[in-house]
C-alpha cells in the first residue's frame, strides 16, 4: 500500500471516527447505565467489596453477571467515567463492524456484495444496536466471542475456539446452548476448553476474596438472579418467546404459558436435528454456519428473560438470510422482507405511541424471529446452505 492510500486511510477512519463522536456526544452519552453498573463492580472487586450488596443498596441497576466478569471491568474502573464510556463506546463499534464482517465471510457461498449484504442487514438489527450501545451493555462484546468461535471451529481450531465459547459463559450463560450441539458434533476437546476456562473463571475472584470468600460471592451471584426474575416476565421488555404466551394468555397464567414453552422448545430441538441429519445426508458445505445461526436465535427466543435488544443474536441469521434472499422462490421472498420491514421499522417514530407499546409489550418481535427460525429451517431443506 503506498502513502497516499495510507494517508486516505487514515484520514477516512479519522472523519468516521469523528462522526460517531458526534452520536455519542447527541445521544449515547447520556445514558450507559448498564456501563455504569459493570464498572462500579469492576472497581467493588479489586476492593474485595461485595458485588451484590441487595436491591436495597443498587435498586434496580444490580450487576448480575459472574463475578470474574467484573474483572474485565476493573481497568476502566480506573479511568475516569467519561474517559472510560467513549473508550467502551468505541470498541463495541469496531467489534460491531467484526461482527458483521466476520458472519459475512463465513458464509458458505456469498451470492450479493458485501456491503450491500450488511448495509440492508444492518438496518433490519439497527434499533437493537442502538440501544445496546445507549445502555453500554455487553451482547456486542458476547457476539463477537461466539462469531469468532465459530471462525476458529470451522478451521477445527478447537482449543481456541474453546477458549473463546468459555469466555463468553464468564458474561452470561447464553452460550450453553451449543453444549449439546458441540457434544453432538464430537467436538471435545472444544467442550473441554471451554469449560476448562469458565472453571477457571469461577476461581478466578478468590484472589480477591479468598476461597471462602468467594464462594459466598457465587451464592450472592445465584441469590441475585433467584431474586430477581420471576417480577420480570411480563414487563415490557422482556420480548421472549415465554413472556409473549405469558402476556397472549387470557390472566396470564404463567403454568401454562411453561408447559406451552417447553413445548414448543421440545419442537424447535427435533427440527434442529432434522437440519444436522439433512446436513450431513446431503453433505452441505459448511453446515455450521446455519445450524450456530439457529441456536444464536434461540438465545433471546427461548431464555425467560430475552430483552428486546438481545435479537441483536439473531444478526447472523439476518445476513444469512439476507445474502440468500435472491435464491428463495417469490412467497419466502416476500416473507422475509415483510418481517425484515416489521424488525427493522418497528419503532416509536413510524408506528407511532400506541401501536408500538402494542408491538413491544406483546412482544412481537419473538413471532418475527420464529418466522426466520423456520426460513434457516427452509434454506437447509433446499440445501441452500
Amino acid at each position: 500500500m503506498n502513502r497516499k492510500k495510507i494517508a486516505f486511510c487514515a484520514l477516512g477512519t479519522i472523519l468516521v471516527a469523528a462522526a460517531f463522536y458526534g452520536v455519542y456526544l447527541g445521544w449515547v452519552r447520556h445514558d450507559m447505565s448498564d456501563f455504569g453498573v459493570c464498572v462500579k463492580n469492576g472497581k467493588r472487586i479489586v476492593d474485595g467489596e461485595t458485588l451484590y450488596p441487595g436491591e436495597e443498596i443498587d435498586r434496580h441497576l444490580q450487576f448480575k453477571y459472574a463475578p470474574v466478569s467484573a474483572l474485565f471491568y476493573a481497568p476502566l474502573s480506573r479511568l475516569p467515567f467519561e474517559t472510560a464510556k467513549v473508550i467502551w463506546y468505541y470498541l463495541e463499534l469496531v467489534l460491531l463492524f467484526a461482527v458483521f464482517w466476520i458472519s459475512y465471510r463465513l458464509l458458505p457461498s456469498r451470492g450479493g456484495g458485501p456491503w450491500f449484504v450488511m448495509g440492508l442487514s444492518l438496518l433490519v438489527v439497527l434499533k437493537y444496536i442502538g440501544r445496546e450501545i445507549e445502555l453500554g451493555q455487553v451482547n456486542i462484546l458476547i457476539i463477537f466471542l461466539l462469531i469468532a468461535m465459530l471462525a476458529l471451529s470451522t478451521r477445527e481450531n478447537d482449543f481456541w475456539a474453546g477458549g473463546l465459547w468459555g469466555i463468553s459463559l464468564i458474561f452470561k450463560p447464553y452460550a450453553l446452548v451449543f453444549l449439546p450441539y458441540f457434544i453432538l458434533k464430537k467436538r471435545y476437546k472444544l467442550v473441554a476448553s471451554g469449560l476448562a476456562v469458565l472453571c477457571a473463571g469461577l476461581l478466578l475472584p478468590a484472589l480477591f476474596y479468598g476461597f471462602a470468600g468467594n464462594l459466598t460471592v457465587l451464592k450472592e451471584w445465584a441469590l441475585t438472579l433467584s431474586k430477581s426474575t420471576p417480577g420480570l416476565m411480563i414487563v415490557m421488555d422482556n420480548a421472549s418467546f415465554y413472556s409473549f404466551l405469558t402476556k397472549a394468555l387470557p390472566g396470564h397464567p404463567e403454568s401454562v404459558a411453561k408447559i406451552l414453552w417447553l413445548a414448543f422448545g421440545l419442537c424447535a430441538a427435533v427440527l434442529f436435528l432434522w437440519m444436522m441429519g439433512q446436513a450431513k445426508k446431503r453433505s452441505i458445505k459448511k453446515p455450521e454456519i446455519l445450524e450456530a445461526a439457529f441456536l444464536m436465535i434461540l438465545i433471546p427466543l427461548f431464555s425467560p428473560l430475552g430483552w428486546f435488544y438481545n435479537y441483536l443474536y439473531g444478526v447472523l441469521a439476518v445476513v444469512l438470510l439476507m445474502n440468500f434472499l435472491p435464491k428463495l422462490p417469490p412467497f419466502w421472498k416476500i416473507v422475509l422482507i415483510v418481517d425484515f420491514i416489521m424488525i427493522g421499522a418497528s419503532l416509536r417514530e413510524i408506528l407511532g405511541k400506541s401501536l408500538f407499546r402494542f408491538y413491544n409489550y406483546n412482544s412481537l418481535m419473538a413471532v418475527n424471529f420464529l418466522v426466520i427460525l423456520i426460513a434457516l429451517a427452509y434454506v437447509r431443506a433446499k440445501r441452500i446452505a
